[in-house]
């Protein structure tokens, strides 16, 4: 689970660095892509774990067994030293939850930007 919270924390921070930067606004394709890409980086800390899901134990055991997996986000090295904890499906909430933060914050500041007429 730390690594899908790894993987999702870099687009994460690089859009947040954006926004701060943007003066706390945000783009939509900032709010398109960062989850897209915290998404894909999620998938791309795992991807040595899905060989289990469908059945390739044996491709799986030898991919555990690899250093080199750790192209994949340091794969091999976080799973040497990982310890289960609840706190990461937390911090993957906290990290969804900041997003959709930002986004309502951004509708609400555009919608009031508008004057509307009937």
């Amino acid at each position: 689970m730390n690594q899908l919270l790894l993987g999702a924390s870099i687009p994460f921070a690089v859009a947040a660095c954006v926004y701060v930067a943007r003066r706390a606004r945000a783009s939509l394709p900032l709010l398109v892509a960062t989850p897209c890409a915290m998404a894909a980086l999620a998938v791309w800390a795992v991807a040595p774990d899905l060989p289990r899901l469908v059945g390739l134990h044996r491709l799986y055991l030898k991919l555990a067994a690899d250093p080199r997996i750790d192209i994949f986000l340091w794969h091999y090295t976080i799973d040497a030293m990982e310890i289960d904890s609840p706190a990461y499906g937390v911090g993957l909430a906290a990290l969804a939850a900041a997003l959709l933060a930002a986004a309502w914050r951004e509708l609400r500041l555009r919608e009031g930007d508008q004057p509307w007429s009937t």
